[in-house]
This record gives C-alpha cells, structure tokens and sequence, in this order.
C-alpha cells in the first residue's frame, strides 16, 4: 500500500516550510499528517493546517515526523523541475529520485479535525487536551512526545515547588492534587470550547 501525487515544487516547498516553522523543542516529536485526495493534499500539524492542489495518483493518509518534513523542505530547494512525484510507503518517503526512510513513517493515521492546539500551545493546555483523550487517541492525534514533555514538566514543576514550601510543611501530594485540578479545570473549558 502507498500513497502517490504529483506536486508543483513550490507547492510542496511552502508547505513544508509552513509546518516546520515555530516548533521550537517540538519539532523532534511533532508529527505532519497528510491526507491526499484526487485534486488536493492537506497538510497538518499541530497549529497548522495547509492545502495544496495536487495530482492525485493513489489517495491516502500518511504521518511523518516534522524532522522528515524540514529534509524535504531543505532538499525541494534543490529540484529543477515545476512537477515533481511524491510517493509514501509505510517506513519510506520518495520525492523524484531524492528518497529517506524512517520508521516512523506511516500509512492510514488521520487525527480528528476537530482537535488542535496551537504549535506553541502551553504545558497545561497539552495535559487538559489529554486529559480528554484516552491513551489510543493521544497517540492517534500525534501528541504522545508532546504529553511525555508536558507530564515530566509538570512533576519537575511540583518537585520544585515541594522544596521551596517544605519550610511550610506542604506536602507534595498538596501541590499535586492543586496541579491536578488546576489541569482538570482547564480541561473542561477545552472540552466547552470543542464542543461548541
């Protein structure tokens, strides 16, 4: 199974560049995901969203890690021609005869539209956005890096706010509970906002 198109060059250049702009640390853990049709190719990542018209050969969904997408954007400033052939397997990218292979590189993943955060979405707001989702649909939506980096920031976060109020005698069960329902709160104005 694989997914092909035909892509003007400049096309495919700017919309790499849109999707790896502004990921900062995330961009070792961001994921793109690509939906091809007959007639168009949307990009997406977290925050960003991009259309492009396409030549549609062999429709499908595929996911990429944002890295992937910065060796595209780097190599497509290389490319002679308008057109060029994009073709993704399952472990393999191919862009005219330029090709990379990563295992994490995959076919048939599509995270619901409706859910998206900001590229630089805040820590609380990754942890309220999973606090919604179960552990499957944290890693359908490509925010399984992003939690990870959340939750350590969070336990690095009471750690050091328990040594700067053991002087108080607040425990760290106090502070986590507090953060918990800090997370929890921001979690039900998500969902209100989602389900508007």
């Amino acid at each position: 199974m694989q997914i092909e198109f035909k892509v003007r060059v400049s096309d495919l250049r700017n919309a790499t560049r849109q999707l790896t702009e502004n990921r900062g640390s995330n961009k070792n853990t961001d994921f793109a995901d690509v939906l091809v049709s007959e007639c168009v190719a949307t990009f997406r990542s977290i925050g960003t969203s991009t259309e492009l018209p396409i030549h549609g050969i062999q429709p499908g969904t595929a996911r990429l890690p944002i890295r992937t997408l910065e060796k595209i954007a780097a190599i497509a400033k290389t490319f002679k021609g308008q057109e060029t052939l994009v073709i993704v397997w399952d472990g393999l990218i191919k862009i005219g005869s330029w090709q990379t292979r990563n295992p994490e590189i995959t076919l048939g993943t599509i995270p619901d539209q409706n859910l998206d955060m900001p590229s630089d979405a805040s820590f609380i707001d990754t942890l309220a956005l999973a606090s919604l989702l179960t552990l499957a649909g944290v890693r359908d939506q490509g925010l399984e890096g992003r939690v990870v980096k959340a939750q350590r920031a969070k336990e690095d976060a009471i750690d050091r706010a328990t040594r700067a109020l053991e002087p108080l005698m607040i425990e760290r069960g106090q502070i986590a509970t507090l953060v918990q329902e800090h997370i929890a709160e921001a979690g039900k104005r998500l969902r209100n906002t989602l389900l508007k």
